[in-house]
């Protein structure tokens, strides 16, 4: 099947009705970005697919096990990195020695190795999302949900985490839905885009990019093309 298929989903917040009847269908094994102004109901879908928010309708996905990345980090900041990483990770591996494997398998590849016993607290805030990165690959599940997880990052450090990400799901190979307002992010690392509009909310525009995120430039006329047409879409 594909990675999940949403049909007739309804949520609403008092009286407000933020989603009525939607249908999308987020494809396996491929980055699906959602693109869409604030207030939209980006968030809230998210929440619909993790099963945050009462909803009626239909969401169909591999398991209810999914991995998510908030904006915020939302590390237990009285414990170390690993141990955040480890308390995580030990409701699926009682083999204290693979997990420690593992854990420091995955904070190498992220570049956060000397992070380990840190406090949350004590991190910047790349470090941070790199943990809450980390955190969310290392369980497993088949579906990963992102909301902004890049939001309050420079550019550079941006970047560098797109490139990161990409890495660990190619690697993984999940099937990711990933929350952003920004065209840049969606370029980067889309292989398919979905422009969200309207009150109650629905799918105004969707697309896909062939070209393997590896291979990208936001200098690419191809991408540039796309560039555009999101730009006219969302303003």
């Amino acid at each position: 099947m594909p990675g999940v298929i949403i049909k007739n989903l309804n949520v609403s917040y008092g009286e407000e009705v933020v989603l009525d009847g939607f249908f999308a269908d987020f494809k396996e094994h491929r980055i699906n970005v959602i693109l869409g102004g604030s207030g939209v109901g980006k968030t809230t879908l998210l929440n619909a697919v993790a099963g945050l928010v009462q909803y009626e309708g239909s969401i169909e996905k591999p398991s209810d096990n999914v991995s998510y990345i908030f904006q915020k980090d939302r590390l237990i900041p009285t414990i170390s990195v690993y141990k955040n990483l480890d308390l995580i990770l030990r409701t699926v591996c009682n083999d204290k020695t693979e997990r420690k494997r593992r854990i420091r398998e995955m904070l190498e590849l992220l570049e956060i190795e000397d992070c380990a016993r840190k406090l949350p607290t004590m991190l910047s805030g790349g470090q941070a999302q790199r943990a809450a990165m980390a955190r969310a690959y290392l369980y497993p599940s088949e579906v990963l949900l992102l909301d902004e997880p890049f939001k309050a990052l420079d550019t550079a450090l941006k970047a560098r985490l797109i490139r990161q990400l990409v890495q660990l799901n190619g690697k993984e190979n999940r099937t990711v839905i990933f929350v952003t307002h920004a065209i840049d992010e969606c370029l980067l690392l889309a292989d398919e885009y979905f422009v969200l509009s309207g009150s109650p909310v629905r799918i105004s525009y969707r697309g896909s990019i062939d070209v393997p995120q590896s291979e990208r430039s936001l200098g690419d006329i191809g991408l540039a093309k796309v560039r555009d047409r999101l730009l006219k879409e969302l303003y």
